[in-house]
């Protein structure tokens, strides 16, 4: 029931896309630092960061249009695409652009936000739209599973440092907790990862803490033993 809620979600983000992609946008972002604007895909990047803290990459997993996306993708390539090389080009993408933006800020005479600055639904707000959406949907499909989440997410370093800071400040936030006493290894939780994590193993660990985890609760949910919880805690 709990997947059927987070898919329908899901759906409804996917087609909601076309208005909310404003503030979800790698692109508008520059335009809009490049004439000195704080604009609404900036702010939105903020609170992310912020509501991830606490509440880690819960964003990815229930709300995110692309994931969406990327997840009815993996119908046409349903292979597993994680690696340590594969989730760095994301981290080095981010670094650039963001750079980039901040010099941009810095370089304008002054700087003042605007929520829905240059929101405005024409001709080059529609080539930039389809250009994203056939980006992520080709690398999709061309990759595996949440190909663009590992490799060339602009949203998710936000939430990954939001996750570091809350750890190394021992604050409280969402993660997964394993019981490996209960775990039979039959491999339910890394079949049906949409990240393709190898998440039987970490049970066997005792720890399921993984930068690349989106907080689906899929694996909680094909557990038939409860082997894996979920809960607000610190790190151990």
């Amino acid at each position: 029931m709990r997947q059927r809620i987070r898919k329908g979600i899901l759906i409804f983000s996917l087609l909601m896309f076309p208005l909310t992609f404003f503030f979800l946008s790698p692109a508008v972002i520059v335009m809009a630092a490049r004439d000195g604007v704080i604009n609404g895909s900036a702010m939105v990047f903020g609170v992310l960061f912020i509501f991830s803290i606490v509440c880690s990459r819960v964003f990815c997993g229930w709300l995110c249009p692309g994931g969406a996306l990327q997840d009815y993708a993996a119908c046409v390539n349903n292979r597993n695409w994680n690696s340590r090389g594969k989730n760095l080009s994301k981290y080095i993408i981010w670094v650039l652009w963001l750079s980039f933006i901040i010099f941009l800020w810095m370089n304008s005479s002054s700087l003042k936000g605007n929520i829905f600055y240059l929101m405005d639904i024409d001709k080059h707000y529609l080539i930039i739209y389809a250009v994203v959406i056939t980006i992520i949907y080709l690398f999709t499909i061309l990759t595996g599973r949440r190909g663009m989440c590992h490799s060339i997410c602009w949203m998710a370093p936000f939430m990954i440092l939001g996750e570091k800071i809350s750890d190394l400040l021992h604050i409280p936030r969402f993660r997964l907790k394993a019981n490996q006493d209960s775990c039979i290894s039959c491999g339910k939780c890394s079949r049906n990862c949409p990240m393709g994590l190898d998440v039987a193993t970490m049970v066997k660990s005792g720890s399921i803490d993984s930068n690349e985890c989106i907080s689906c609760l899929e694996c909680v949910d094909s557990c038939s033993k409860k082997a894996i919880s979920f809960g607000i805690c610190q790190k151990r």
